[in-house]
């Protein structure tokens, strides 16, 4: 609870809190004071300017010292500051990448964007209308209605293919969902026809193509279908360690690639980690 000594109006007290106020502008050129802060002297400032802040908020405090106050640049509302300090991060991530899709240990400027963008989609229903329209105004699909997982892999796909690039991994996401099209959401595919991808030819069949991928490519995709087979048989996918699966009559160490995948999983590309999330790992 506040002293009564800070919730004093008299004159005196006010004129106290205003002096720490302003000594503490002068040494660190801002008034954003932590709420328990005391200054060298022993003032509580950081209690009094949430005094201000409540009086303030009730239409208490008198125009002068509300004038006084602004010129030392009070932050009347700290969360929606904060909230502005991350959307200004959030803004500079999307004018250099495009989209607010950043993975969620993404640190932007020494910010934890990639948390903080985490942070809101868990409480899109109740942001307000203000922040919700902030964010929207930055990507449209920043909380999009189907795995933000998809979202990472569609916009290294989509950069993938800006750049005239054919990295494998790419190109195999976009055939994936060239096969799953129609159990697509209606937007996910409105954005893969942007990329033409109903243009690709069907190679999924194509044991040439295949046989062209990287070896580590193919060693993922059979490690996939792998547990696709397995999922489908058994309804889950906690596989011994031990146990091999065969796909087309070949062995593969599905319990092995499992274990070894979740081990390295933060350092897997975009469209592998679509790919597993797709699967429920």
């Amino acid at each position: 609870a506040l002293s009564l000594r800070v919730l004093a109006p008299k004159s005196a007290e006010w004129r106290r809190g205003l002096a720490a106020a302003r000594r503490f502008r002068h040494t660190h050129h801002h008034l954003d004071v932590p709420q328990n802060y005391e200054d060298p002297t022993g003032y509580p400032l950081g209690r009094w300017l949430t005094w201000q802040r409540h009086l303030h908020t009730k239409g208490t405090l008198d125009a002068v010292r509300v004038r006084a106050l602004e010129r030392l640049g009070i932050i009347w509302d700290p969360r929606q500051q904060a909230f502005d300090r991350a959307l200004a991060h959030a803004a500079a991530y999307a004018a250099r990448h495009g989209h607010l899709a950043a993975p969620v240990d993404e640190i932007h400027d020494g910010f934890p964007l990639g948390r903080w963008l985490a942070t809101q989609r868990t409480r899109a229903e109740t942001l307000t209308d203000q922040r919700a329209t902030a964010l929207t105004a930055l990507d449209q699909w920043w909380n999009p209605p189907w795995p933000i997982t998809w979202q990472r892999a569609y916009h290294a796909a989509r950069q993938s293919r800006a750049a005239n690039k054919t990295a494998s991994e790419a190109e195999s996401w976009l055939e994936s969902q060239r096969v799953r099209f129609d159990r697509l959401h209606p937007e996910q595919k409105s954005l893969l026809e942007e990329l033409g991808l109903l243009e690709l030819p069907d190679t999924s069949a194509s044991p040439a193509t295949e046989s062209r991928l990287p070896a580590r490519e193919r060693a993922f995709q059979r490690g996939l279908a792998a547990a696709r087979a397995f999922r489908a048989r058994e309804g889950h996918l906690n596989v011994p360690q031990r146990h091999i699966e065969k796909i087309e009559g070949d062995p593969v160490r599905l319990g092995q690639w499992l274990s070894n995948l979740r081990r390295r999983r933060s350092g897997l590309s975009p469209q592998r980690q679509a790919a597993l999330a797709e699967l429920g790992l």
